[in-house]
């Protein structure tokens, strides 16, 4: 009789921690999904999200060759532009996200910023100077559309410069790690940490980047497993 209970007693125990464990990881599990359809909320409207700027001053010298050698005259100026950077987060979906339950940290992967197109300020370009011996008025016209279009591919090109991309991504961490907190804090999950893993800040390098499996997919197969 003995035996019998202390085997009744054994296979209750073992009961129970199975249903224990089963209670913990359906929590994770619901905890995750819950994490997934409150940043997928707040994501869903940020195409066009924008997370940082560049600007400054452009020094152009344009040329207009006229119909005669007499008509060639050329302007140098001085034109202000700014390029913002957008960071689209409308396409973020479940395996865009890692959830670290042990560690509480929350990894969101997010696409590259982009630049937008350049703005040129008309309005306040300063012309520093005018040569020719005649500048006619459609001569006039075409160094101040050159002038533009000069300033503006080079507004361009300083956009794309790896170091202004750069800061431009950080700041995207920065940007997307507070949208995801307030919700976050506000839905109760508690004290978390949230990373935000963009193509310039990279992983850790003990850590290889599972594109494979979502925290949905990790927990439901552990939930299967048990």
């Amino acid at each position: 009789m003995l035996l019998v209970a202390l085997l009744v007693l054994g296979g209750l125990g073992f009961w129970m921690q199975q249903k224990a464990e089963k209670k913990r990881v359906d929590e994770e599990l619901a905890q995750a999904q819950g994490i997934v359809r409150v940043l997928s909320a707040t994501f869903s409207n940020k195409a066009a999200l924008k997370v940082g700027e560049v600007k400054g001053t452009l020094d152009v010298t344009t040329v207009d060759n006229g119909a005669l050698p007499i008509l060639r005259s050329s302007q140098k100026a001085t034109i202000p532009y700014s390029v913002g950077y957008t960071l689209d987060l409308s396409g973020l979906g479940a395996d865009d996200y890692r959830w670290d339950q042990q560690n509480r940290i929350l990894t969101i992967r997010v696409p590259i910023v982009t630049p937008e197109a350049p703005n040129v300020d008309e309005a306040n370009r300063s012309v520093a100077g005018t040569s020719g011996v005649f500048v006619t008025r459609n001569a006039s016209v075409n160094l101040q559309r050159r002038a533009s279009q000069l300033a503006t591919a080079k507004a361009g090109e300083v956009a794309a410069e790896p170091a202004n991309l750069a800061r431009a991504q950080a700041n995207a961490e920065k940007v997307v790690a507070g949208l995801a907190r307030a919700p976050l804090d506000a839905a109760g999950l508690g004290p978390l940490t949230v990373r935000v893993v963009t193509p310039a800040s990279g992983t850790p390098s003990t850590e290889r980047w599972d594109v494979s499996r979502s925290i949905e997919q990790v927990l439901a197969e552990r939930q299967q497993a048990r």
